[in-house]
């Protein structure tokens, strides 16, 4: 039985294999056992992750900690998965809070957030899950990292009106580099994956605030927020939606109107019968051709299976 190893689970298999001391080698072995798929044909995978942890462990004179250690992994659900993550007193479960009226605890002292928190954010027909992570500091766990690598999107929320925005940015910088999460010539695909977001906006120093962080972000797009006034947030949602790189599409059935409350989620770039594989295979087999509805000159006429889809397009099916 072939293993269908994830391209997360051979990430972390990668930095693994460059790891140099044993607190990261743990690190990785954790995070690759919690992403490898559970079936009959990884068992000895499995089996051989835990011997390497448990050999590491003893070496450090720990227990192995592949069932007890603290580790959180989130089931994507909804549209996407989107994490949310700043240093301490950012306002970062404020935020949170506000787009999915979870009960995420908030307060204006640090280290509110102790545990991840999960809620659901409603943006138009589709819902999108976002992540409230503890504050990220020098010392944040491994699986800290193993849910912004996996999630579809991270949001990093900062404070423009701190008083030590240059030490606690430079701090974020270091960590996600230390842990290949930040964009470089090498990898520049990350900075489409990360959105950083200017908190507190409204506070007299933040334009001060605003300049020392382009500086430290060089061109990457900033979307500036006041929770307190409500600034930017609607700005945000939709933000958070076309980081996820997603599109909407809507089925019709032949002689009715089309259901414009349950789209089908697809990749940007994906075709009808990428759209008729979302609804069984079999079906997509027997497809011959589908017609098509959008906003600019479809209005029903016949496409190919080949058809590249746009949000919001309307299909009907002909098997």
């Amino acid at each position: 039985m072939p293993a269908n190893l994830t391209p997360q689970y051979l990430g972390a298999d990668k930095r693994f294999k460059q790891a140099k001391t044993s607190e990261e080698k743990i690190a990785c072995l954790q995070e690759m056992y919690a992403l490898i798929p559970k079936h009959k044909g990884t068992e000895k995978m499995r089996a051989d992750i835990k011997t390497r942890l448990s050999k590491l462990m003893k070496q450090k004179g720990q227990k192995s900690q592949t069932h007890h250690a603290v580790w959180y992994h989130f089931e994507k659900q909804g549209a996407g998965q989107v994490a949310v993550f700043g240093v301490p007193n950012v306002g970062k479960s404020s935020i949170v809070k506000i787009l999915t009226g979870c009960q995420t605890e908030v307060a204006s002292y640090p280290f509110t957030t102790t545990a991840p928190i999960t809620g659901m954010l409603i943006y138009e027909d589709v819902q999108i899950q976002l992540i409230d992570t503890p504050p990220l500091t020098e010392d944040s766990p491994p699986w800290l990292f193993h849910i912004l690598r996996t999630a579809d999107s991270v949001v990093w929320v900062i404070d423009v009106s701190s008083d030590d925005l240059l030490e606690s940015t430079e701090l974020c910088i270091g960590r996600l580099k230390e842990t290949n999460l930040y964009p470089t010539a090498e990898n520049p695909s990350l900075e489409k994956k990360l959105m950083i977001v200017a908190n507190k906006c409204d506070e007299s120093n933040a334009l001060f605030g605003l300049e020392i962080l382009k500086e430290l972000v060089g061109d990457m797009s900033i979307l500036q927020v006041s929770v307190k006034k409500g600034i930017g947030l609607e700005d945000l949602k939709t933000k958070i939606f076309e980081s996820l790189g997603v599109i909407r599409v809507y089925t019709k059935p032949k002689g009715k109107e089309p259901d414009l409350t349950d789209p089908v989620i697809l990749k940007k770039g994906s075709t009808v019968l990428d759209s008729a594989k979302t609804l069984h295979k079999d079906f997509a087999a027997k497809l011959k051709y589908a017609r098509l509805w959008d906003k600019e000159k479809f209005s029903g006429q016949m496409v190919e299976r080949t058809h590249i889809l746009k949000d919001k397009d309307i299909i009907e099916f002909h098997v």
